[in-house]
């Protein structure tokens, strides 16, 4: 290893911990990739040794290989780690990481409860490490363009956003952990990346009310054999952003016939529809002017941002600082936004800075999602202050509401 890089372990080396090895690899392609992988780590040791050839052959250097994470912390030294295992585990793995001295980037939701992310907060700040979290839609640079849009005016004050999706079936979504509630929920795992980009788009969400429910009490997966499931698959609700801008969510993961995903912000001036997540499409911008509304041509978009710039890293991997518009395969643009928030840890690090995503940003994003999906329990609106102040009481209950 090279006196000048990071030492990173990675925990968790199921799909998703392959897929951030990806993300290194597009990094090393465009030379940024500022660490190197020091050590893997899982439970399982097929998937320990996977990770670990698929580093060799993609990093060029083949990782120390552990099953235990207090052992790999004690036998390589590691400056930060990547945890990628499922949300019920974060909690232990940051904790003891923090205790060696290393940092941490975790996947999405931050924890499995807003009580165990208001222990790992307290926990980096006490040992003086960063918390980021592995946020990774705000990435895609369409949403970074979009935001450029909302900042400058460009639809005048937004007032109003929808977060709205429809699909999924009765199908097990990529693993049927997804649809337990002791595993936090297939409404959690997708919704924290809906609070974070309502958030990003808008700025802080103070209150929240929700209605939810359990449509498939079974999931099928792709062989053909069903899984119980007892985690909430819809949910409806309403936000309040600290602006005065109210945000309508829809997030039904049980859909049936045609499904549906939008994304809108309505504004004083105009209008602004961002397209699917890593699709690559451009944003649709109409604005009101003398009373009547004209689409915005989608070559002219650029043009209301003369500042906009993406960061150096984005622009290398996606191909140019100002895009309005790309095309990639959909694996090379999931690699390009994991390799973005990995290249955003390793700074924070070097350079003192907190992550683009810190610690408590996660836990807003997960917390934003518990009241959702607790507030019909309580039957009134619930504010983010409270969530956050005593979360034993506000903790969502998966599984209380069947359809």
């Amino acid at each position: 290893m090279t006196a000048s890089k990071l030492a990173v372990g990675l925990v968790g080396c199921g799909g998703m911990g392959r897929r951030h090895i990806g993300g290194m690899a597009r990094l090393k392609a465009v030379g940024r990739l500022g660490f190197e992988l020091a050590a893997v780590c899982d439970v399982l040791p097929e998937n320990a040794g996977k990770a670990a050839t698929l580093a060799e052959e993609q990093l060029g250097r083949k990782p120390e290989v552990y099953a235990d994470t207090a052992a790999m912390l004690r036998g390589t030294r590691l400056d930060g780690i990547i945890v990628t295992t499922t949300p019920e585990t974060h909690t232990a793995v940051a904790l003891a990481a923090f205790a060696a001295g290393a940092h941490v980037l975790a996947e999405k939701p931050v924890t499995l409860a807003v009580a165990d992310g208001l222990r790992l907060v307290a926990a980096a700040k006490q040992a003086g490490r960063k918390l980021a979290v592995a946020e990774n839609y705000r990435r895609d640079p369409i949403n970074r363009l979009a935001k450029a849009l909302l900042d400058a005016g460009a639809i005048g004050w937004p007032f109003l956003a929808t977060q709205s999706s429809s699909g999924s079936g009765e199908v097990v979504i990529i693993t049927p952990w997804r649809h337990r509630q002791d595993r936090g929920g297939i409404v959690i795992d997708m919704g924290v990346h809906y609070t974070d980009i309502l958030e990003y788009y808008l700025g802080p969400i103070t209150a929240v009310a929700g209605m939810n429910a359990v449509v498939d009490a079974q999931r099928v997966d792709a062989q053909g054999v069903w899984h119980p499931a007892d985690a909430e698959d819809l949910s409806v609700g309403v936000m309040r952003f600290a602006s005065g801008a109210i945000a309508h969510w829809l997030l039904s993961l049980a859909g049936r016939g045609e499904p549906s995903w939008k994304r809108m912000v309505y504004g004083t001036g105009g209008s602004l529809e961002a397209p699917g997540d890593r699709s690559g499409k451009p944003v649709r911008v109409v604005q009101r002017k003398a009373g009547k509304d004209e689409a915005v041509p989608a070559e002219a978009v650029l043009k209301l941002v003369p500042d906009f710039a993406l960061d150096a890293t984005t622009a290398a991997l996606f191909g140019g600082e100002r895009l309005a518009s790309y095309d990639l395969p959909w694996t090379t643009i999931d690699a390009n936004l994991l390799a973005i928030e990995q290249a955003d840890f390793g700074e924070a690090i070097v350079t003192g800075r907190e992550p683009e995503v810190t610690g408590e940003q996660g836990l807003r994003s997960l917390a934003l999602v518990a009241g959702l999906l607790a507030a019909e329990k309580h039957g009134r609106v619930l504010t983010l202050e409270e969530i956050l102040r005593q979360p034993d009481q506000f903790e969502a209950q998966a599984g209380e509401t069947k359809a």
